[in-house]
């Protein structure tokens, strides 16, 4: 939504710049006739000097009957300015009415020469401006809207006079005056838009660099919203997974035997004597003896079964995916090889085995009843000498 926003402002934008320059240019084109009628005026003023002059009238005249360029009204100004200069007419007397105007009509021409050069430079960068800006930036509609008035209204004035000039002196002054004008629109308007930018990209960088912490705070609460999760879910002793972490995966594999028809087994495990060990050596070799049991399950089960430290000195394991026979092999494994720990405490050799209780998660079992299965089997094992598994 907020792309397509955008999309329609910078249209609007793209319109009212369009709109502003076709009205410049009919303003540009209505000076231009002005200047037009006034050379056409000076022109009939000046016929009657000469044939060659008479010529050169003629071919103004008819290229000012249409947009002229500056560059084929140059050299025929130029001419007509030589033939009036080497008009065959004897040269009159100082002072005589005539002298005095072909001078003033060769002043005239040179000056119109100059006023055509300037309004062609003045109005080309105008509009070569104009067309820059509107690539930039577009036009934004306040500051757009007082230029395009302030604009508007000396090209207004400016063919107004263009119209009723009586000289050329004049009417260069005022053609000048009114164009400087107009380039100081400009140049504020410009001045306005270069601080408006400036303030836009200082803003934008402050919310980029914003935007930027918030995606590191995010980032960073996301970690230690994820360690805090992965700690909720293991057990600081053993590293293992805890209680919690079990009952959420026993859960899963639930659902996938009720919907999908899987296939598991739960074990329930305890270290043989653990009390025992607490009392002869203290609870650090207790400690102990759970941490390296905890990681022996932990590497021989890799990949292949869930493990979780259930509580106290019980584990349970989660055998998803594996039939009775699969489990009863790996759970007899497992059992042989906790019984080969070699452990030391106070400098004594301690004897560390696990007992074993192993049933299959049913179809139409909950994760409670299969689990209590389990945990009597496990007491089965105990009561039957310990070190060893019990299948029910």
């Amino acid at each position: 939504m907020g792309s397509c926003l955008e999309q329609d402002v910078w249209e609007r934008k793209y319109h009212l710049a369009l709109e502003r320059m076709e009205r410049d240019e009919r303003d540009f084109h209505a000076l231009e006739e002005g200047l037009r009628r006034l050379a056409l005026r000076l022109a009939a003023l000046a016929r009657g000097r000469g044939d060659d002059v008479d010529r050169l009238l003629d071919r103004l005249a008819a290229e000012l009957r249409h947009v002229p360029s500056l560059a084929a009204l140059e050299p025929l100004l130029e001419a007509l300015a030589k033939a009036v200069t080497t008009s065959d007419d004897p040269p009159p007397a100082s002072g005589d009415p005539d002298a005095a105007s072909i001078d003033g009509l060769r002043a005239d021409i040179a000056r119109l020469q100059e006023l055509l050069a300037a309004v062609s430079l003045r109005l080309g960068d105008m509009t070569r401006y104009l067309a820059v800006e509107l690539e930039r930036t577009g036009v934004e509609d306040r500051e757009g809207r007082a230029l395009d008035a302030s604009v508007r209204e000396e090209m207004r004035a400016l063919g107004e006079t263009t119209l009723a000039a009586a000289d050329l002196g004049s009417l260069q002054a005022e053609v000048v005056a009114r164009l400087s004008l107009i380039d100081r629109h400009f140049r504020e308007y410009r001045e306005r838009e270069d601080a408006r930018l400036a303030a836009y990209r200082d803003r934008a960088e402050r919310m980029r660099d914003r935007v930027e912490e918030l995606e590191n705070q995010a980032t960073s609460l996301q970690d230690s919203l994820r360690r805090e999760h992965e700690l909720a879910l293991t057990d600081g002793l053993t590293r293992l997974p805890n209680r919690l972490a079990y009952e959420r995966r026993v859960a899963e594999v639930e659902r996938e035997i009720r919907e999908q028809g899987a296939v598991a087994c739960l074990g329930a495990f305890d270290i043989d004597h653990f009390k025992g060990i607490n009392d002869t050596y203290g609870h650090g070799a207790g400690d102990a003896v759970l941490r390296i049991v905890g990681q022996t399950l932990a590497r021989e089960l890799e990949g292949r079964a869930f493990v979780a430290r259930y509580g106290g000195e019980e584990f349970v394991v989660v055998f998803a995916g594996m039939g009775t026979d699969e489990a009863w092999e790996l759970s007899l494994a497992l059992c042989a090889t906790v019984e080969k720990l070699a452990f030391h405490a106070s400098s004594k050799p301690v004897m560390v085995t696990m007992s074993g209780g192993i049933t299959r998660f049913g179809i139409g079992d909950t994760s409670a009843a299969a689990f209590d299965r389990a945990d009597r089997a496990l007491y089965a094992a105990k009561r039957a000498g310990r070190n060893r598994c019990v299948l029910l």
